[in-house]
């Protein structure tokens, strides 16, 4: 291993957390270190390279999805769908001890499913679903821990924005990569809707069911009748997913098909006019934005890195520990989970999928298998403080009375069945690569 660019590696990875600590926008830490690194160590060339850095991401075709499924995801955030299936919801299982928190985990897995991003997600579910919890007597842990980890599915499932942006950086299919994680992300659901129903049956007075009285107003029909508001959530899930699995379109084209169903139930829903389009047009601008800001300029940081060796010393000191291929995998979990912890998701990732990729190729690893796996990880990142964007979400809409505290203690079970999922797909790894081979290509 070269000591010079052993001494360069460590300076790089420091300089890199001073700066995400020191509170100073991500792209301009990631540009800047790039470009002090750059210019120190290597030669003038770097100046050319954030150019290029900056055309290979907006002319990758691929991540043309990226504002195609934010603005989806926009729209069906103001659609008001969640509101009305959550009200049905509520009713036809409001007899049951958890039946609340279960309604907001089921309408989490299908927001998931049809808008891709995590703070959307967790914004609309906790200002719909935590006050309704909050008023019948949820223990306010739960409750949070609830509204986080289903909003947070929506990194997971497909459309995801993280799977869009993995798949051209690994070199691997987008649309195998959506059916890679959807087995393993609806288990997720499963898993935190049983966990739920034990937490309701063992402690009674954490999640009451809603009194028989207050039921007993509400027909069966009322009941009934609401949920067929799912179906047009169905519609672009089947719309985007359904044109990938046939081999109709690809994930972009998908997007836009996603785009325009999103568009035609907003029209139905009486939500769509121009102020909505407006706000989604500028909101999905925005995120876009910073989204590609982060992407080239972090591009622009790791090719800076991978080209004064960093990658290689990686690589060297995880192939030379004298341990199996499980250990090795374990350790670069650990890692991710680390700098989930630490930095955003868009960082950690430019930072792991190059680095890691060529490992886990020369360990053996399925290539799909072990981006699925990351991804799974990568779930754990939005909920573990320090950087924790979905709690921060949370407490931002969150009524008076919810502490920052009971958030974060409420989100630690969730984290320890994300591992339990996690492993599950490791020694089963069928649980991931099943769909995917089955892709009409």
């Amino acid at each position: 291993m070269d000591f010079y660019s052993l001494i360069v590696f460590v300076l790089m990875i420091v300089g890199l957390l001073i700066g995400i600590f020191s509170g100073y926008y991500l792209f301009a830490v990631l540009g800047g270190l790039g470009l002090i690194f750059g210019l120190l160590f290597w030669d003038y060339a770097v100046i050319n390279l954030v150019t290029t850095s900056a055309f290979s991401t907006l002319g990758n075709y691929t991540m043309l999805a990226v504002p195609l499924f934010i603005f989806m995801g926009n729209i069906m955030e103001k659609s008001g769908l969640a509101g009305k299936i959550f009200h049905s919801l509520s009713l036809l299982l409001g007899r049951l001890k958890g039946g609340l928190a279960v309604a907001a985990l089921i309408i989490s897995l299908l927001f998931a499913a049809s808008t891709g991003i995590v703070g959307a997600t967790v914004v609309t579910m906790g200002l719909l679903f935590l006050p309704a919890m909050l008023d019948r007597k949820y223990d306010p842990k739960l409750a949070t821990g609830v509204i986080n980890s289903g909003g947070t599915l929506g990194i997971l499932l497909p459309p995801s924005i993280m799977l869009i942006v993995y798949g051209p950086m690994a070199q691997i299919s987008v649309g195998q990569l959506f059916y890679a994680v959807l087995i393993p992300g609806i288990l997720l659901g499963i898993v935190y809707i049983i966990y739920v129903l034990i937490v309701a049956h063992v402690k009674p007075d954490s999640a009451p069911a809603i009194p028989k009285e207050e039921l007993a107003k509400y027909t069966l029909k009322d009941k009934v009748i609401g949920v067929f508001h799912i179906l047009p959530i169905a519609v672009i899930i089947l719309a985007v997913l359904g044109s990938i699995w046939f081999g109709i379109a690809p994930p972009t084209e998908a997007a836009a098909i996603g785009s325009l169903a999103a568009m035609i139930v907003a029209l139905c829903y009486g939500k769509l006019n121009i102020k909505v389009l407006k706000e989604t047009v500028f909101n999905t601008l925005q995120t876009t934005s910073m989204i590609y800001a982060i992407l080239f300029l972090g591009t622009f940081f790791v090719s800076v890195f991978m080209r004064l060796g960093g990658g290689d010393i990686v690589k060297e000191a995880f192939l030379s520990l004298s341990l199996g291929k499980w250990a090795i995998l374990a350790i670069m979990l650990l890692v991710v989970f680390i700098l989930g912890m630490l930095m955003d998701w868009i960082a950690s990732l430019l930072i792991i999928v190059p680095i890691f990729t060529p490992i886990a190729a020369d360990l053996g690893f399925d290539p799909i298998w072990f981006a699925a796996i990351i991804c799974i990880m990568y779930q754990s990142s939005f909920i573990t403080p320090p950087f924790a964007p979905a709690i921060f979400y949370l407490k931002g809409v969150a009524p008076k009375g919810v502490k920052t505290g009971d958030i974060m203690k409420g989100v630690i079970p969730f984290v320890l069945l994300q591992v339990f999922v996690l492993i599950l797909c490791i020694i089963f790894p069928e649980i991931i690569l099943w769909l995917p081979s089955k892709i009409i290509q």
